[in-house]
């Protein structure tokens, strides 16, 4: 394959198209009761939701909103409406901060840690699924090319 100047962003886009299809598939595939549960998330509101899950990692105490805020390239004000909203649907909930009894830190709730690991689950084994058409030389060379991708 010879490739021209536009190869690599046909390269990038085509990977994106593929994660967004898996994503699709993953949501769709999540049973009714489920997918009734993930309706009442905008699209902003889910990638919050993963946004606090991915933090808790790091910082299990919970996120603070103005980390969280930077995380959605969003305005601190903007990211408390959508924390907000979030509160009031179950999905996160507030705590108080145990370094600042002024700030708050949000934690995904049960009720969205429940949707998140249902989706992610489907979207897990759809991933396995494709890695399964990679060889395990295949496999190495896709995580060393994503670890330089991401330094």
């Amino acid at each position: 394959m010879k490739f021209t100047s536009e190869a690599p962003h046909v390269l990038f886009r085509q990977m994106l198209d593929i994660l967004d299809g898996v994503r699709r598939e993953s949501v769709q595939q999540v049973n009714s009761t489920q997918q009734k549960r993930m309706y009442g998330l905008t699209m902003r509101q889910s990638t919050a939701l993963s946004h606090v899950k991915e933090l808790m990692v790091q910082e299990p105490q919970g996120v603070a909103l103005k980390t969280l805020a930077q995380n959605l390239q969003m305005t601190v004000p903007a990211a408390s409406l959508l924390v907000e909203a979030m509160v009031g649907k179950g999905f996160l909930a507030r705590t108080p901060n145990p370094q600042d009894r002024r700030a708050v830190c949000i934690k995904i709730s049960e009720k969205g840690n429940a949707l998140f690991e249902d989706v992610y689950a489907v979207f897990h084994r759809q991933m396995d699924e494709l890695a399964a058409r990679l060889s395990p030389q295949e496999l190495e060379a896709l995580a060393a090319i994503i670890a330089k991708l991401k330094q």
